[in-house]
């Protein structure tokens, strides 16, 4: 069966704040969705486009999910402590999210390792190995792009074509947020203490792991693993 892309809008990095910001209003759904309809209707005209837009911040932030529940509620505890943070957690949100924001993003990871700029169209092609030829990819990949733009992550070099600006991480509690997601996604049973410096799916950000970090979190666990030390997710 084809995998659903479903990523139908760009997403500014406000947009999901702002949605986060509405959950504290514990509204029900009828109600977060007038209100979110509000807020977008100041920046997109379109019906369609604010309705997919809306769903998207939902789908991340909103709409009951089994899977979501417990990195929302570290997400949203992270977030509270600092809020001026939100780029590599709202970044993870959309990765757990859409799988095709998250293959993109890994595909990208690998291109920045050879090179200094990646093109929309180099993408593509490279989605197309894992996702099969679809029309809608070419388009799903600029929309991509276009919010690692709003993130900042992304540069314009023209308009296709872009470079790599990371994000600096130096606050702990962020940074153990965003190596346990980055294993979860990666997808590896095991990794040693330099490959997590190297994740491809981690490629937006600049920071250093720390072992004392590692060691501490109650999210690792470390053993022995082909000769060196390892560090695994617990559960």
């Amino acid at each position: 069966m084809a995998k659903m892309v479903g990523y139908a809008c760009s997403i500014r990095l406000s947009w999901l704040n702002e949605a986060v910001r509405m959950l504290k209003e514990n509204l029900p759904e009828a109600e977060y969705k007038e209100k979110m309809n509000e807020y977008l209707s100041y920046e997109i005209d379109s019906p369609t486009r604010l309705r997919k837009t809306r769903e998207i911040l939902m789908n991340v932030w909103y709409y009951p999910s089994e899977e979501l529940a417990p990195v929302r509620k570290d997400a949203l505890d992270v977030l509270a402590e600092y809020p001026d943070c939100s780029e590599p957690i709202q970044y993870w949100m959309l990765c757990l999210t859409y799988p095709v924001f998250k293959d993109v993003c890994k595909i990208m990871g690998k291109l920045f390792e050879f090179q200094d700029e990646i093109t929309n169209p180099a993408l593509k092609q490279k989605l197309y190995d894992a996702w099969g030829e679809r029309g809608t990819l070419e388009t799903t990949t600029r929309r991509i792009t276009l919010t690692l733009k709003e993130m900042d992550i992304l540069r314009n070099e023209t308009k296709t074509r872009y470079v790599l600006h990371k994000i600096p991480i130096t606050n702990d509690k962020v940074l153990d947020f965003v190596i346990a997601q980055g294993m979860k996604l990666d997808g590896s049973s095991y990794y040693s203490y330099t490959e997590l410096d190297h994740l491809n799916i981690l490629f937006p950000f600049e920071y250093a792991v720390k072992k004392e970090l590692l060691m501490q979190s109650d999210k690792y666990t470390m053993s022995g693993f082909g000769g060196e030390v390892a560090f695994s997710l617990k559960g």
